[in-house]
């Protein structure tokens, strides 16, 4: 276990970028620019992109390609802070790596099921993988999901997936694949979490990450019903669901069983999980994601544990990253930016 004031400096230096991240004034000044150029000049002269994107040239830039720095970027942060003082000698802390190792093997069942004979490496980050203990490029062999099992035998993938059979013609069932690797992976990182921190900072911890199985929770039933008419027993077999030591695991029950999508948006916005969000949006990812990333930021101010001040920042700069792509795109097809803008998860 790990005294937390022993890592004090890594907190520091996170609250330090935490403070160069974009503001309001921030993206109302991006959506301002006429062009994707410029708006990636404008990213190349800010303090928080200024390095990603010192060698690139303006003109060359697209959606993807902005995309692909700004999580490049963020994970590369993510290493530097782990390794400052290290933090990475703990299991916890792989959170980020065995997250981008799901993505990748998500990307990989969704390219068998559809087809897609380089999809897969086109979109494969090669950042993670010299930190990845999966063989991230082998798996680009696969050409049907029995052939994807063999290639993850060695790795702890495998037990999870070997249980979802393959289908007739060689693809998987996406949804249930996702399922069961998310809910392993919150399962150990709370395990980790209690067994590497002390009994304060595992609660912590422990409310954060259930927090956001419920946001991811919230929005994936709220699409199931409005988009596909989902029963709500339907909705709860496809849900994340941890057993925790605060017992949170049914606390969504009653907002599964509403009769419709524009009850569960009235119910969120009733609930704690809008709580800090600027309601001037009626979509509820953006409500959910802004009260999220207000409770985020509340959390990071508060922190002075490194496990819990790394893991909300992380979180904080998927969430930048997400709306600096929405302004590029919206730039992209001139959309109007007073719509753009009502949309981007801010705090109130």
């Amino acid at each position: 276990m790990l005294d937390s004031w022993s890592a004090n400096g890594t907190v520091a230096k996170i609250k330090y970028i935490h403070g160069r991240m974009f503001t309001k004034e921030n993206y109302h000044e991006m959506l301002m620019r006429r062009t994707v150029p410029e708006a990636a000049d404008y990213l190349a002269h800010s303090a928080r992109y200024k390095d990603a994107f010192r060698d690139v040239d303006p003109n060359t830039v697209h959606r993807g390609f902005v995309e692909a720095l700004l999580q490049r970027e963020n994970f590369n942060t993510y290493m530097r802070l782990c390794r400052f003082q290290e933090l990475d000698k703990l299991p916890f802390y792989d959170f980020l790596i065995k997250s981008k190792e799901i993505e990748c093997i998500l990307s990989m069942i969704n390219n068998i099921n559809s087809g897609l004979d380089n999809s897969y490496l086109n979109d494969l980050p090669g950042y993670v993988i010299k930190h990845s203990k999966v063989s991230l490029l082998e798996m680009s062999r696969a050409e049907n999901y029995e052939q994807l099992l063999k290639i993850l035998r060695n790795t702890p993938y495998y037990k999870i997936l070997v249980k979802i059979p393959p289908l007739e013609d060689g693809s998987a069932d996406y949804t249930e694949c996702e399922l069961r690797l998310r809910t392993a992976y919150y399962t150990e990182l709370l395990n980790t979490a209690k067994h590497d921190f002390s009994e304060m900072q595992s609660k912590q911890l422990e409310e954060m990450i259930s927090r956001e199985i419920d946001c991811l929770n919230i929005i994936n039933a709220y699409r199931m019903k409005a988009f596909f008419g989902y029963s709500s027993e339907e909705i709860k077999k496809r849900q994340i669901r941890i057993k925790t030591g605060t017992g949170l695991v049914k606390r969504l029950d009653k907002y599964y069983e509403l009769e419709s999508p524009e009850d569960m948006l009235e119910w969120v916005k009733r609930s704690k999980y809008s709580k800090g969000c600027k309601q001037t949006s009626e979509y509820i990812e953006s409500i959910v994601r802004s009260s999220q990333f207000c409770y985020l930021s509340h959390i990071l101010a508060q922190s002075t544990a490194a496990p819990v001040s790394l893991y909300a920042f992380m979180k904080l700069c998927s969430t930048e990253a997400l709306n600096i792509v929405h302004i590029i795109e919206a730039i992209r097809y001139n959309a109007d930016p007073s719509a753009v803008e009502k949309d981007l998860i801010i705090t109130a």
